[in-house]
């Protein structure tokens, strides 16, 4: 998963897995049948990730909603700043760099995402019903737009080694996420 993160797929050789996993090349290709395969094996993986940590903090009674997502963000911006500004989105790594040059990875990419999307509109619609997340605005096109804010604000920080587009990010978050406050007249 490294080297994905620190060349890309493209620059990741099959020998380049082999030395840092100490695996046979035969065992590889037994196992995989090619670096594409392999590269959706760890794809899965990180996406298993994501969606476990996701429901370890919508899993929380001791918070509110937003206090869910801001946690759930906040954990994924530490691991990033930890990872020297370096490890960002293993799925928004793959969309840039494969989804228009494969069908088999845009399809692979597209349903992870999906599930990404899923945990979170689970998450924001149980916060509708407590009331601690907007309703005027359907779950999905919440966990839509979170997602969105997420991949954008890490892609800026992988530009310029800075947390400050992610900072930006998790204000904009509750203020995306809150219910509308009635006006006074």
């Amino acid at each position: 998963m490294r080297a994905f993160y620190a060349v890309g797929f493209h620059g990741t050789t099959v020998d380049a897995i082999l030395e840092t996993s100490e695996v046979p090349k035969g065992s590889f290709y037994h196992h995989f049948g090619s670096k594409e395969a392999f590269a959706r094996a760890v794809l899965e993986q990180y996406m298993a990730f994501q969606l476990d940590l996701m429901g370890t903090w919508a899993d929380r009674d001791d918070l509110t909603t937003p206090e869910k997502v801001e946690g759930y963000f906040d954990e994924l911006v530490s691991n990033f700043v930890r990872s020297g500004f370096e490890r960002a989105c293993l799925a928004g790594k793959f969309s840039t760099e494969l989804a228009a040059s494969s069908d088999a990875f845009r399809i692979e990419l597209n349903a992870g995402f999906a599930r990404w999307k899923a945990g979170l509109a689970a998450m924001l619609s149980a916060g509708q019903e407590n009331g601690d997340i907007r309703s005027d605005l359907p779950a999905a096109e919440l966990a839509t737009t979170v997602l969105v804010l997420l991949q954008g604000g890490f892609v800026l920080a992988l530009s310029d080694h800075d947390d400050r587009s992610l900072e930006s990010v998790r204000s904009t978050l509750a203020t995306v996420l809150s219910p509308p406050r009635k006006r006074r007249v």
